[in-house]
Order: C-alpha cells, then sequence, then structure tokens
C-alpha cells in the first residue's frame, strides 16, 4: 500500500557557547566562569537547559570521529587511549606531580622551625617568612589539585564518549552469527560496568609512576635525617609490595572470574523474562528461581574471595607506614645508637604518615588496574566479533556514480534489485526480490505471521546475508521494533527523543501518528 506523501520540518538548535571560551585569566585560575551557574543553583532546582553545552571538542561525535579510524589502525584500545589523550594525562601527571612535591615542603618548614628552638640562636621573622611561604605553596598545591581534577574529568568526558560510541557502532555492524552470541545483558554490561571500570581508572592512571615517585622523596628526606636506618624501612617497603603483588595477581584473577558469572547470571535473568508466560503457565516459578539463586550464590562465593583479599590488602596498606616507622627507629636507636632530637623525631613522623597516603592508594589502585584490564580485554572481545559486509547496503557514498544518477534521476531512495537473503549463508529466504521506493512515499507492507516482514525490514538494515543483487538506501534509518520499549522519561521526551521541542512539528508528528485523543485521555492531557 502506498499512501500522501510526508515531509519533515528541520529545526536548528540555537547554538551556545561554553563560558569557559570567553573566560580570561584569572577566571579561569578561580573558576569565575562557573559561578553564575553555582548561583542559579543556590536560588533553584537547575534544569538541563540551564547547563552550557560540552565544547566541541568535547563531544561525542568529535570523539568519536577521532577514535574510531585510531582504533581500527591499531586494534588495541589502550594504545589508542594513549595515543589520543596521552599528551592530556602527562600535563594532569605533572600537575598532580607538583602537588606532591609540594606537600613535602611541610615537614622542611617543621624540620627548620624545630630546629631554631632547640638552639639559642631562634629567629622569629625567619620563622614568619617560612610559614608565610608555606601558606603560599599550600594555596599553589590546592590550585594544582582543582585543576589536575577538572582536566583529569574532562579525559573522563572524552574516554567515556569514544567507548561508548565504539560499543554502539559495533553493536550496529555485528552480522547475524555474531548477534547470537551475545545477548542484550551481556552488551549492557559492557555499557553499564565496564566501561565505568575503565573510565575510573584513566583518572588513577598517573598514580602508578605518582605514587612511588613520592615514596622514594620520602625516602631521600629520610635519608637525610636518619641516615642508613631509612633503608631497613625501605626494606620493609619492599616487603610490602611483594605482598601487594600476591594480592593483586588474585584479585584479577577473582574478577575475571566475577565478571563471567555475571554475565551467565544476566544472561539467565533475560531468558526467564523472555519466556515468563509459560514459566508461569507451567508452574516452573521454583526451578527457575533455583537456577537464578545458584548463579548468584556463585556469583557472591567469588565477592567474597575478591572481599578477603581486599581486606588483607587494607590491613598491609594500614599496617606498612607502622611497620616501616618502627623498624626504621628502632634500627637508628638500637642499632646505630643514635638519640632522636625533637627536630629528627618530629619530622621524621610528619614524613612517616606521608608514607601512608601512597600505601593504602596504590592497592586500591593496584585493584583498579586489575579490573580495568579485564574489562578491556572483554571489550576487545566484543570488538573483535564479526560484522556484516559493508557492501550489503549501499549508500550514496558507496554505490556507483552511474547507479547513483539514475536513482537520483527518478527519485529513488529505497531499492532493492534482484536480491537474494537469508538468515545464514547457507538458506536463502528471499529469492530475486525487488523493490523501489521514491522520497516521500508512505509504503506498508502487510501479510501473514512469518511471510518475512520483519526479514524484509532487516535486509534494509543490512542484518542479513546477501547472496547476490544489490540493496540502496538513499538517507537516514529509523527502526523501530515491534518489541515495545520506553525511556524512563516523559512522553514528550520520549516523541522528541533529544531533538529540541518545536511545537508546530511535535502537533504535526502527534497528528500523523494519531495520538492526539490518547494524550487527551492522561490525567494531564
Amino acid at each position: 500500500m502506498k499512501g500522501p506523501k510526508y515531509a519533515s520540518v528541520s529545526v536548528e538548535t540555537p547554538a551556545r557557547e561554553h563560558p569557559l571560551d570567553q573566560a580570561g585569566i584569572f577566571s579561569k585560575l578561580f573558576f569565575g566562569w562557573a559561578q553564575p551557574l553555582l548561583r542559579l543553583g543556590n536560588e533553584r532546582q537547575l534544569h538541563p537547559d540551564d547547563v552550557w553545552p560540552l565544547q566541541p571538542e568535547n563531544q561525542c561525535g568529535v570523539v568519536g570521529r577521532l577514535f574510531e579510524p585510531a582504533f581500527t589502525q591499531s586494534r588495541s584500545i589502550l594504545w589508542t587511549m594513549l595515543s589520543l589523550f596521552g599528551w592530556q594525562w602527562l600535563v594532569v601527571g605533572l600537575m598532580q606531580m607538583l602537588a606532591v612535591v609540594a606537600s613535602f615542603f611541610g615537614p622542611y618548614v617543621l624540620q627548620q622551625i624545630v630546629s631554631s628552638m632547640e638552639t639559642d640562636s631562634f629567629d622569629v621573622n625567619w620563622s614568619l617568612l617560612l610559614i608565610a611561604s608555606l601558606v603560599a605553596v599550600r594555596i599553589l598545591a590546592a590550585l594544582l589539585a582543582t585543576h589536575s581534577s577538572m582536566q583529569a574529568q574532562l579525559i573522563v568526558i572524552k574516554v567515556t564518549s569514544a567507548l561508548q560510541h565504539l560499543l554502539f557502532q559495533k553493536s550496529l555492524r555485528l552480522d547475524a552469527a555474531s548477534r547470537r552470541t551475545k545477548s542484550t545483558g551481556e552488551i549492557s554490561n559492557l555499557f553499564l560496568s565496564d566501561i565505568p571500570t575503565i573510565v575510573y581508572f584513566s583518572t588513577q592512571f598517573n598514580q602508578l609512576w605518582i605514587l612511588p615517585l613520592q615514596v622514594v622523596l620520602t625516602l631521600v628526606m629520610l635519608y637525610n635525617l636518619i641516615g642508613w636506618s631509612t633503608f631497613v624501612g625501605a626494606g620493609t617497603i619492599l616487603v610490602m609490595m611483594a605482598a601487594n603483588n600476591v594480592m593483586a595477581r588474585a584479585l584479577q584473577q577473582g574478577f575475571s572470574a566475577l565478571t563471567k558469572l555475571k554475565d551467565t547470571r544476566m544472561k539467565a535473568v533475560n531468558e526467564v523474562f523472555g519466556a515468563i508466560q509459560i514459566i508461569k503457565f507451567n508452574a516452573w516459578e521454583e526451578k527457575f528461581a533455583d537456577k537464578l539463586h545458584m548463579g548468584r550464590l556463585a556469583e557472591l562465593r567469588t565477592l567474597l574471595t575478591i572481599f578477603i583479599w581486599n581486606s588483607v590488602g587494607i590491613c598491609l596498606a594500614y599496617l606498612g607506614p607502622t611497620l616501616v616507622t618502627i623498624a626504621s627507629f628502632a634500627t637508628y636507636t638500637l642499632v646505630q645508637h643514635e638519640t632522636l632530637s625533637a627536630s629528627k623525631l618530629f619530622t621524621a613522623l610528619n614524613l612517616f604518615a606521608m608514607l601512608k597516603n601512597p600505601f593504602i592508594v596504590f592497592s586500591f589502585i593496584v585493584g583498579d588496574a586489575m579490573r580495568s584490564l579485564v574489562s578491556i580485554r572483554r571489550l576487545m572481545a566484543f570488538l573483535d566479533l564479526d560484522e556484516k559486509p559493508t557492501d550489503n547496503v549501499l549508500t550514496p557514498s558507496t554505490i556507483g556514480e552511474a547507479k547513483l544518477k539514475t536513482y537520483a534521476k527518478h527519485d529513488v531512495v529505497v531499492a532493492l534489485d534482484d536480491v537474494t537473503i537469508g538468515w545464514d549463508d547457507t538458506k536463502p529466504l528471499f529469492e530475486k526480490l525487488t523493490l523501489t521506493i521514491q522520497r516521500g512515499e508512505l509504503v506498508v507492507i502487510h501479510g501473514a505471521v512469518g511471510e518475512g516482514k520483519s526479514s524484509l525490514c532487516a535486509a534494509l538494515l543490512g542484518e542479513m546475508d546477501k547472496f547476490n543483487g544489490s540493496i540502496f538506501v538513499g538517507g537516514r534509518v529509523a527502526y523501530f521494533a515491534q518489541q515495545p520499549w520506553i525511556q524512563n522519561l516523559t512522553i514528550r521526551e520520549n516523541i522528541l527523543f533529544g531533538k529540541p521541542y518545536d511545537r508546530v512539528k511535535y502537533n504535526r508528528v502527534i497528528d500523523a501518528c494519531a495520538l492526539t485523543k490518547d494524550l487527551t485521555l492522561f490525567p494531564a492531557g
């Protein structure tokens, strides 16, 4: 059936600039450009329209166009991220390193003031100058920390957009055989679990070298205070690091097993929801509930193992600085027979306290790194699946020039020419199928159940195996399958689907879909 022609109504999105693009140097330094939004949020609840649009370099479309070809060339997620965002990580790392180096000025000031108080030559002016310098250094460290945090979050936006874009495009290109190997739950886990894991570690990436550097600087300052007794503490640190290495391997194995169990459980849950009517009809609730319970029980056992190893890591993290302090002071006083002065004692205690954070954080960073590696492997396993051939559906950019001119002359936007297709490469479903649709036509395909209506739509999407012939689609495609689904949004937002609201176009769409009467039945209709 062919009906009247419909034309689309285009809506231009009003352009808005990000205030950071127009901000001055002091506004950027002290985040003054964000004050209007903060004041507005203090006065009332913020709405999506109140928030500025992303800067062009941070938008998903721009990042995706850079990331996808780079990944196609390297076939490595890690290498692609390093090649595109490595310099930004380096800048963030340098700012974080300078903030760490600035933190060592505090123990130096403490040592100088206490040392001068131990003698008769206490200089008040010099002490005040040291304190003023410490305040200035602390302010500088705070600015470095906040700006590095902001830049790290910008990297998070880019990495998230890049990975989600990559997975979304891959899911659209999977061939029929690959689709059967991956359930919706497994693909959802990649988006909801694995990508956030990788993204979170990307914010902590620089800590892998900054924390060891912090430990080395602390040990150097301790050596200047208590001599070779510091190496006894360093030996204790090496023992603790070896224990951390054992813990990291155990965590990696645990997280790898946990992700497999999660996929198995999600697959079982999807099967139950997909066949819930049959299960209820045959009274199989208890049997399938037991199956889900056993899957969850296996997952909880693995989680318990992971939590035990995490607890061991936390104990090592908190015990580490204490053991290092005891070993170093005991060696200094009992073996070297030296006396701990007040300046050495308080400064050394301050430095040993600074060792606590690297120990605690490093164990978590190692665990995050192991989880991230597991997630990267899972993403790569999905990205390495077979794709449907690119010539399944021809577009204006891939079809021959002569054929394109012929279609353009007759205003053809969809054409099937002597096509033989099927759901696998052994058995065709349609043979020598020919169909032509002109621009603006409304076409309805009708028939009995099982006659191939949905398969024809799938062929236009390129999701079926093509044996011969050609399929041409000369525009963008919107596909609404028979399975109903809605977003957790208002009715208007579900209809707009992310597009800006235009009253004229919205009412025309409502009228074309015969929804006017339905909307009047709602309470706020």
